[in-house]
């Protein structure tokens, strides 16, 4: 395994990635980042968790043009919490690129805001089918100017009855252009899409289903009766934020949410039935550590990929083998440790075996497990703050964090997470002092104006 310095890429990626604490590349990267520097199209199978989105975004950033402004990249993701994921971690590759414009259309997003921001076009372009195309069909957006496509999880864009839109979508590009394809299985709609879009690909593997060394595997044999309980005495042993509860269903993820609430732990609960807004600020309070514990579904937690993400518990089992080891990929990012908890009943034991998933790294008796340890997930660290006030305001982060010292007497170190929106930012405090801290700054200026402000519950 070499290093990034080794890729060749550009000195203010290769600084970033320092500054990141990015040292090695995982295996999807070192493969794919020279065959796409090379120029070469790429078909590359890999699931979330194998780098794949810096395994492709760090060599489209490297060969960009600042100065113009122009889509000279555009990525197609099946849905919005991808598309917003991709750009934000494209953000922060691209943090030391200056004049560099990175955008993500989505459904559900205001169109006139997209429109009105083509008037500087972005040089990445991150969308979901759907959205492109309701640009394309209203002459909004011009890719004529596109070098590098990029289809990111092909089979949910197919399974999702993309493709048509995806048709669309390539017949408004340049035929000269470089074409880039990660999908996390090779069914054959996506051998065809490979067939008909990509020319003479070179072809990597390496998904996610080979769970990074540093992960440790840890079972709890538990009966199904007693699983509630089992499940708040391992939360109440685990340190710190970023812990993530996987379930099966709606019900079973708020029922669970509520019992584990009950016992004091900070748990908040995503799934498919929750709206939209609901589930993004969960996300940003997750993200920011103000949420110490989330309990998902799969699907809620399609589009989740958290630095900090230490530990998974399989309170349920999923159906297939490829769930299990999907969710299990999440943790151990980025050379990081983490750990994968499963709460297995005599039935779950079985469906290990039928996986050939028993090898567990240890095996811990449930019974031995005690509430007396540490507990400090039941106290967050930070709470959020809500500003009425975001991009569109002309605010950057540095301007909250100006405010927040002259305002509210914090110190740099202090303060946490900061997202900053079109229309409103989300920043981490210290929980203690949240509530003067919110009284302080409504009181206060950011930026020489004043703005809403409230703390996030």
């Amino acid at each position: 395994m070499g290093t990034f310095a080794q890729l060749n890429l550009r000195n203010e990626l290769l600084e970033q990635l320092q500054a990141l604490a990015y040292l090695t590349p995982t295996a999807i990267q070192e493969a794919a980042i020279p065959a796409i520097l090379d120029g070469a199209d790429v078909a590359g199978q890999a699931e979330t968790g194998s780098g794949k989105t810096a395994a492709y975004g760090l060599p489209l950033l490297h060969r960009l043009d600042a100065n113009l402004e122009q889509v000279q990249a555009l990525i197609v993701v099946p849905t919005r919490e991808l598309a917003l994921q991709v750009r934000q971690e494209l953000k922060q590759f691209a943090k030391l690129m200056p004049n560099l414009k990175i955008s993500s259309f989505y459904g559900g997003h205001a169109f006139s805001q997209e429109r009105a921001s083509l008037a500087h076009p972005p040089q990445v372009l991150v969308g979901t089918p759907g959205r492109l195309t309701d640009h394309l069909n209203r002459n909004t957006l011009n890719l004529a100017h596109v070098q590098q496509l990029v289809l990111d999880e092909a089979d949910k864009l197919l399974e999702m009855g993309f493709e048509e839109e995806l048709d669309q979508v390539i017949a408004a590009l340049p035929r000269k252009r470089q074409t880039i394809l990660f999908s996390a299985t090779m069914p054959e709609g996506v051998k065809e899409l490979i067939s008909a879009s990509l020319k003479a690909p070179k072809f990597i593997k390496a998904t996610a289903t080979t769970v990074p060394d540093q992960v440790k595997f840890v079972g709890l044999k538990v009966e199904q009766a007693d699983r509630q309980e089992v499940l708040v005495k391992l939360l109440q042993q685990q340190s710190g934020s970023g812990t993530v509860v996987f379930t099966n269903t709606r019900a079973a993820t708020d029922e669970v949410t509520a019992f584990v609430q009950a016992h004091g732990l900070s748990v908040k609960a995503l799934h498919g039935g929750m709206e939209q807004r609901d589930r993004d600020q969960t996300m940003t309070l997750f993200r920011n550590g103000s949420v110490a514990i989330l309990v998902a579904t799969d699907v809620a937690a399609r589009g989740l990929d958290i630095d900090a993400l230490h530990a998974i518990i399989h309170y349920e089992l999923p159906d297939d083998k490829a769930a299990y080891l999907h969710r299990s990929g999440r943790t151990g990012r980025a050379g990081r440790n983490g750990t994968v908890y499963t709460l297995a009943t005599p039935k779950g034991e079985q469906k290990l075996r039928d996986w050939e998933l028993v090898r567990m790294d240890e095996w811990l008796d449930a019974g031995t497990l005690s509430a007396a340890h540490t507990q400090q997930a039941s106290e967050p660290r930070f709470a959020t703050i809500y500003i009425q006030a975001g991009r569109k305001d002309k605010i950057s982060p540095r301007d909250i964090v100006g405010a927040l010292i002259a305002e509210a007497g914090l110190e740099a170190g202090q303060i946490g997470k900061i997202e900053v929106q079109d229309k409103s930012s989300y920043v981490a405090v210290p929980e203690k002092e949240s509530r003067e801290i919110v009284k302080l700054l409504s009181n206060g200026k950011i930026k020489g104006r004043k703005f809403r402000v409230s703390l996030v519950q």
